[in-house]
């Protein structure tokens, strides 16, 4: 009988830890209904793909605990708004992976912002979905390890029908011809630097 009080107080100690820590997480609609692309090499076409999914995979998948996808009705001590991005310069044959996003706790306050960028050196050819895969898996553990894991265990819960709010006031972004992600237009300058300081 003591050895199953013992066994009762540690999975209610298990459970209360681990419900401190859960969090629902919103990947905005725009990454499921509007493709991205990159350019594996300068002989080949676009290739195209749909952020959302391959990001809520990765979530899935390393945050198996306390991580579910946001719904209203439901509650959580965090909500964390999700914003990917990747870009492969095919020239300098470099991955780039960025994950932005900004995390609200009780009362719909927002507690705080971040921004994770990685890179891979190597080429990607006809393997482009493979390294983005990898790409997000890393973002999502260097997330949990930077961010998630440090989070307060003892905040008040907070609505997933704050989500709706969330997507409503996200910006559309007007994508034209020559448009180019933050990233993209970042290492783009970059690149052209490059260059002219080499036939300088």
């Amino acid at each position: 009988m003591i050895k199953f009080n013992y066994t009762l107080i540690f999975l209610l100690l298990i459970s209360a830890n681990s419900f401190s820590q859960d969090f629902q997480y919103l990947i905005y609609e725009r990454y499921y209904n509007h493709y991205d692309n990159l350019r594996p090499t300068p002989y080949e076409g676009m290739h195209t793909y749909l952020q959302g999914p391959m990001l809520e995979e990765a979530v899935n998948k390393n945050l198996k605990s306390g991580a579910k996808k946001c719904v209203a009705g439901v509650d959580s001590k965090y909500i964390i708004a999700l914003e990917p991005n990747i870009f492969y310069n095919y020239q300098m044959t470099i991955t780039y992976g960025q994950l932005k996003g900004k995390i609200f706790g009780s009362n719909n306050v927002l507690k705080d912002t971040f921004n994770i960028e990685i890179e891979r050196q190597g080429k990607i050819y006809k393997q482009a979905n493979f390294y983005i895969n990898k790409m997000y898996d890393e973002l999502i553990i260097k997330l949990n390890a930077d961010i998630l894991s440090k989070l307060p265990k003892n905040n008040a819960n907070i609505s997933g029908d704050f989500c709706a709010t969330i997507e409503l006031s996200k910006p559309k972004t007007p994508i034209g011809k020559d448009y180019k992600k933050p990233i993209q237009a970042k290492l783009t300058i970059m690149h052209l630097v490059q260059v002219r300081l080499k036939n300088s």
